[in-house]
């Protein structure tokens, strides 16, 4: 029996050799490398009282009811939003079977899940949905189309927003931090309960779960990418200011969606985290790994330096702590930008012009908080949102002319108007550009 319900997406990570987690104050270490030695993510929970344990099950029986019975329902309307229901009972039921309550606080919070499912069960039966129109912290859900479950994601909707008018709304995706003690319980409450990092003006925010700490990669990436569409499907959400946001995991997350799927998002702003592997790592926790061909080659699915190209369709503004060991993460991407021949700049905060983007992926922005380590100066917060918010409200819109594209695999075969085609060297990266598809080095062995 698997220790917990995570062993199979360490054992992908492990496949792939690729480092998925970043912790905010020490490293995992070489140690974690070894089956004999390496720590269960997410830990073993606290034990829970027998009281306890009958009383939820209890009420997490009636929710499974509640919605059973809406699963039979032939409405349309009831089956679009029974994942809103469902994410609350599978919350709970994940939590109590895999031993996922870290503290006698997740007791309490696994019962307002159930009281908030409970809720929302019975006014669904009424074809009554009123969290659909709610402004402010707001938990939806969707049903993924991996494996068919049921996946949490939270917004929070500004108190300017209305369906009344034609107008769409700005939508910033922000990836959160590591935390190895918060799964879907843990995640849904604190989407309830927390605004979170950002709230930009007139902007809804939208915060993935992202299957668990594994910095959006894999499912991870694919759960951003699920939820914000089903966000689309029930906003008005502008698709030309769509913004890709996160810091420390986030940041490394944030990272590796801007350089893959650059022309979705208006603007990106990675924070601290990590861009690519070996550097990381021997930077992070004194680790030099001496890899073969093939786990290399592994690499640079998420190793972004080698995409770099793809943010001249980006804006992209990084920011890291001038004390920050993960300052690491966006000096290799300015290193990678600058090697590439573009145009770029980096800003220790006042000396920075607000606004240097004077067209579309112009530069790569690095604000650095003075004197700061892991987390966000607030003079930088204050610079982070005035750019973007001039990036959004100036940056023409629509097909451009000139686009420029970097691909090692045909999993992410376009950007814009540009579609890769494959080579009869397998393995080969492709340089696309506007009048024709050019390989540039073959990666393969």
């Amino acid at each position: 029996m698997m220790a917990n319900r995570f062993d199979v997406l360490m054992c992908l990570g492990c496949l792939a050799s690729l480092s998925l987690s970043v912790a905010k104050t020490k490293a995992d270490g070489p140690a974690d490398n070894r089956p004999e030695s390496v720590r269960q993510i997410p830990p073993p929970g606290v034990e829970i009282s027998a009281e306890d344990r009958t009383r939820l099950q209890a009420e997490l029986g009636e929710l499974q009811i509640q919605v059973e019975t809406l699963r039979t329902s032939d409405d349309e309307f009831v089956q679009s939003l029974l994942p809103d229901v469902e994410i609350f009972a599978r919350a709970v039921d994940q939590a109590l079977r895999f031993n996922e309550m870290f503290s006698e606080d997740d007791i309490g919070r696994a019962g307002m899940l159930l009281e908030e499912g409970s809720r929302r069960a019975g006014q669904l039966a009424e074809r009554k949905a009123p969290w659909a129109q709610q402004k402010g912290l707001v938990v939806r859900g969707f049903r993924s189309k991996l494996d068919d479950t049921v996946q949490p994601y939270g917004l929070l909707i500004p108190e300017s927003y209305t369906t009344e008018t034609p107008a769409r709304y700005r939508c910033d995706v922000w990836l959160h931090g590591r935390g190895e003690r918060s799964v879907e319980l843990q995640f849904i409450h604190t989407r309830m309960t927390n605004r979170g990092a950002i709230e930009p003006e007139d902007t809804i925010v939208l915060h993935p779960f992202g299957r668990y700490s594994n910095a959006f990669k894999f499912a991870g990436e694919v759960d951003v990418l699920e939820a914000l569409e089903h966000a689309k499907s029930q906003y008005r959400i502008d698709d030309e200011r769509i913004g890709m946001r996160g810091f420390s995991m986030g940041g490394a997350g944030c990272w590796q969606l801007a350089v893959h799927y650059a022309d979705r998002w208006f603007a990106a702003n990675p924070g601290a985290g990590f861009s690519e592997t070996p550097q990381f790592l021997l930077s992070f926790q004194g680790e030099l790994l001496s890899a073969p061909w093939w786990e290399e080659t592994l690499w640079q699915w998420y190793d972004c330096p080698a995409w770099v190209t793809n943010l001249a369709n980006c804006p992209t503004i990084a920011y890291s702590g001038e004390i920050d060991v993960q300052k690491q993460a966006a000096d290799v991407m300015v290193d990678a930008f600058r090697k590439m021949g573009a145009e770029h700049a980096r800003y220790q905060m006042s000396p920075a012009p607000e606004h240097p983007f004077n067209r579309r992926g112009r530069e790569l922005v690095h604000l650095i908080g003075p004197q700061t380590a892991h987390s966000i100066h607030p003079e930088a917060k204050t610079r982070m949102e005035s750019m973007l918010q001039h990036i959004a409200r100036v940056e023409s819109a629509g097909t451009p002319e000139a686009v420029s594209f970097v691909t090692p695999t045909l999993r992410y075969d376009r950007m814009h108007w540009i579609k890769s085609i494959p080579s009869k060297s397998t393995g080969a990266q492709a340089m696309c550009l506007p009048d024709y598809c050019l390989p540039t080095r073959s990666s393969s062995r």
